[in-house]
């Protein structure tokens, strides 16, 4: 599937439907639903020999969950290549950030010397690659949510790409609750954006749009709380 050829210009933390980072509504920003100490592994993978394997040299690399005002970038390790020249360092951030938009999930990969991640002619295992995705969590370890939370719905994706470093972008179309409302682990081996060898892409963006529910208890202390709160503010 090919995507919509509408570029615009895309900063660190560009949202899905494309609003920029210096938009005003994305001064109010809390990490709520993913815990503090989350690791989750992240790599690049490529089509080849009618399946997908690992790109980058690390494969399923852990990375460690950062901020929306200060991602911490982890390398992957290098990327597969047909040429030593072409060989670069691949590095990943994922975060959080809830603001009026919405809940979301981030995670971008980039070339650290703003290289190809594909090049045309990359082979693995001896198989072509005919197409290149992403995986978060292709080992099994995922996003881990914070005990409060009792369901997350992954209610919307959109995926970017870039040639320029995430300077300009172009988009896949948004996916609307890829996984039909259950309860989604935080993990993400679909592969539902694909790039072809040869595109130039030097750096991608995922965005998740989830729907994030406390578990009954956590309900019940969050209603507590307003009940104080409540009384506090009437005396």
């Amino acid at each position: 599937m090919r995507r919509t050829h509408a570029s615009f210009l895309v900063a660190a933390a560009c949202f899905a439907g494309g609003a920029s980072a210096q938009d005003d509504h994305y001064g109010d920003r809390t990490s709520d639903a993913v815990a503090n100490n989350s690791v989750a592994t992240v790599s690049l993978v490529g089509f080849a020999g009618g399946q997908f394997r690992t790109l980058n040299s690390e494969g399923d690399a852990p990375v460690p969950v950062s901020t929306f005002d200060d991602p911490k970038f982890y390398s992957i390790g290098t990327n597969t290549v047909p040429n030593p020249s072409q060989e670069d360092v691949l590095e990943a951030a994922w975060y959080e950030v809830v603001n009026p938009q919405g809940h979301f999930v981030q995670l971008v990969i980039r070339s650290r010397n703003g290289k190809q991640f594909v090049p045309v002619g990359t082979q693995v295992d001896g198989h072509t690659v005919q197409a290149f995705s992403y995986e978060l969590g292709g080992d099994g370890n995922g996003i881990d949510w914070k005990g409060w939370v009792s369901h997350v719905s992954w209610t919307e994706y959109v995926i970017n790409y870039s040639t320029d470093g995430g300077q300009t972008a172009y988009s896949d179309p948004t996916i609307q609750d890829p996984i039909g409302g259950a309860h989604w682990n935080g993990i993400d081996v679909l592969h539902l954006g694909l790039e072809v060898p040869g595109s130039g892409v030097n750096w991608i963006q995922v965005n998740y749009k989830i729907g994030v529910v406390p578990a009954p208890g956590a309900l019940t202390g969050l209603a507590l709380a307003g009940g104080l709160l409540a009384r506090r503010r009437r005396r």
